[in-house]
């Protein structure tokens, strides 16, 4: 059940991700923790709140990831790269959390909230990724 709620929703998420396609898809299960799997596996993780909850849980581990690199990338920037950064940064969220609510719609059924809510975690890995490897081209 895990493998195919992971592999539904991230191909739900490829569909109109074609900016953030350029991260790789390996790259992305492969930030996943452990938990994630291990919670979607229980009796819980197979109801669509039990895997919302795993994926909220998740969520709070790469939120944090995010942060580091944020924080690790500003650290080296001068005061006009942080803010042009942090407006970007708050750009990103706002387009992050508006495309992913786009996502759930009650007329969809119940798998409409776990693709919103998997869109979230999924876009949050893709944006730490893009950060770690942020710079001048």
């Amino acid at each position: 059940m895990k493998a195919l709620i992971i592999t539904v929703m991230a191909g739900a998420t490829l569909l109109s991700a074609a900016p953030a396609a350029a991260v790789d898809e390996a790259g992305i299960e492969a930030r996943y923790t452990p938990a994630l799997g291990l919670c979607l596996d229980t009796p819980d993780g197979q109801t669509t709140a039990g895997t919302v909850g795993c994926i909220a849980e998740e969520l709070k581990v790469q939120d944090a990831a995010l942060n580091v690199a944020y924080r690790r990338l500003t650290a080296d920037m001068n005061p006009r790269q942080q803010a042009g950064l942090r407006n970007a940064q708050r750009a990103w969220i706002a387009f992050r959390d508006a495309d992913c609510a786009s996502r759930q719609d009650w007329e969809w059924g119940s798998m409409s909230t776990v693709a919103a809510n998997f869109c979230v975690l999924r876009r949050t890995v893709e944006r730490t990724i893009e950060l770690e490897t942020f710079g001048p081209d």
